[in-house]
């Protein structure tokens, strides 16, 4: 039966990545449902897929003042969707309206949620996390976060959730809406098995993906064990960090390849498209520091390869509530504090923690110096995920001139042991720790069914005057003392 209502779905582009194919996914499973909808986007769909996009220019990223107004875009809007969908009642499901990339589109999402419109605002990253560059842009919107019964707030994360409702938002206007996962197209397996790992990173290599723990691991792992990162970054602001990778790769000779599908082969005569490192790759990885959904986590369990990496509780919790056990899962690499010096670490911390708080219009206390620094310390270690990229350089050289290597230790459910001995056992493991069929609570037609229900629940009430969660409480949920990250600045 055709539900009562149409939905529109909105966001600033249709670029390749996460949140475009989190858009596709869900256009294909409103279609099989029989739901009408159309995706609103500031640029065509670069992807050429045959969905229902309408282009509407005041939606892709505008951030200097005097563009379009909040009220001339939901004009806009209104006129594409109807042009589609008729005059029927819409849902609107925006996608990172809060994000500080288009000051109008929060500004359209208040003014619809005081005209008592039903909407979904689905959240994948927050400009309160870790993108300081982008929060001038809504610092002074009080009216970012508006919350009524015909409105519901959307996470692919229970962290994310959690914080929101510490921050005041109703925890009945509050939904968990996971990703979907579907495995790629099958890939034919080699028909000998690889002698030695080659283990893949599929991701863009900004700079959260923790380039440099591949490098430690790579110094430390059996020989002819190497290592490759599928991409590298789209965004500049990344690539100066990229670089710098690179050249190391070069100086050290250690292997670890970066940015490899179309320049470069994963073994002679090999494709270089994506399924020919694939297909070549014995094992996935992550060394990622910060995840909004963890993708990497599961896909590699919908491809059928063993994952090994680094875990990330605050999405991986969710998937242990579903049952699942994605990889071999570190979380620590320590290494010794006199590898580093306290001083050294100090006074980087001082000077990065310092303008990421001024970016956000915070002076840093002495709370946030002293619990920041404090969290750094591991009984005498420190965790190499969480130091910038020059010293996690440094202690790397150290190794590769000749520094105890075991003295490098892998923290795993408060239980250690050399990271040599551990990365020996775990290479060896070809099989994963979960199988495809276990990904049953991510499935399409699982997302399809939360998707129509988030839907029907803000339908099925009366418009009612929004409120609003105070932005400065979100902000707090996400500066926490004690929770800055080098790698997420």
């Amino acid at each position: 039966m055709i539900p009562p209502y149409s939905v529109a779905i909105v966001h600033y582009h249709l670029h390749r990545g996460g949140v475009t194919r989190v858009i596709h996914t869900a256009s294909r499973c409103l279609t099989d449902a029989g739901v009408p909808h159309v995706i609103l986007s500031g640029e065509p769909d670069e992807s050429g897929a045959k969905l229902p996009v309408q282009v509407v220019e005041g939606l892709r990223y505008g951030t200097e003042p005097g563009g379009i107004t909040g009220i001339q875009l939901v004009q806009a809007m209104r006129a594409a969707a109807s042009s589609v969908l008729g005059p029927g009642p819409i849902v609107w499901h925006f996608h990172n309206h809060s994000l500080g990339r288009n000051r109008a589109m929060a500004e359209a999402v208040a003014i619809l949620a005081e005209a008592g419109d039903a909407m979904i605002l689905q959240f994948h990253d927050f400009a309160e996390d870790g993108r300081s560059q982008n929060y001038p842009v809504i610092a002074d919107a009080d009216t970012l976060y508006p919350h009524s019964p015909r409105i519901r707030h959307a996470f692919i994360n229970s962290r994310d959730r959690a914080n929101l409702i510490s921050a005041g938002l109703p925890a009945a206007r509050a939904a968990l809406l996971p990703n979907a996962i579907t495995a790629p197209a099958a890939v034919k397996p080699l028909e000998d098995a690889a002698e030695q790992a080659l283990v893949l990173y599929p991701v863009r290599g900004i700079r959260r993906k923790n380039l440099g723990e591949l490098f430690l691991l790579a110094a430390l792992s059996p020989k002819g064990t190497r290592y490759a990162v599928t991409l590298g970054p789209d965004n500049i602001r990344w690539q100066a960090v990229h670089e710098e990778w690179m050249a190391f790769a070069n100086d050290t000779g250690l292997p670890v390849m970066l940015d490899v599908v179309g320049r470069l082969s994963p073994a002679p005569k090999a494709q270089r498209s994506f399924a020919g490192w694939l297909r070549h790759s014995t094992h996935c990885i992550t060394t990622s520091v910060a995840e909004g959904f963890g993708l990497g986590f599961l896909e590699p369990v919908a491809m059928g390869k063993p994952l090994l990496g680094r875990n990330l509780p605050a999405v991986t919790n969710d998937f242990a509530e579903a049952g699942i056990v994605p990889g071999r899962l570190y979380d620590r690499l320590l290494v010794p504090v006199g590898w580093v010096g306290m001083e050294t670490l100090r006074q980087r911390l001082v000077r990065s923690l310092r303008s990421t708080l001024e970016a956000y219009g915070q002076a840093m206390s002495n709370e946030h110096l002293e619990r920041s620094f404090a969290a750094m310390h591991h009984k005498g270690y420190l965790d190499f995920g969480n130091l910038p990229e020059d010293l996690q350089r440094q202690v790397i050289h150290r190794i590769l001139a000749g520094e105890d290597a075991d003295a490098v230790l892998v923290e795993s459910r408060a239980e250690t042991q050399p990271l040599r001995t551990w990365l020996r056992r775990t290479l060896k493991q070809t099989s994963p720790t979960a199988k495809p069929q276990d990904l049953a609570a991510y499935a399409p037609d699982a997302y399809a069914g939360r998707l129509q229900q988030l839907y029907s629940s803000v339908m099925d009430v009366k418009p009612a005057a929004p409120e609003y969660v105070p932005k400065h409480k979100v902000l707090n949920q996400f500066l926490k003392p004690g929770s800055f990250h080098f790698l997420c600045t």
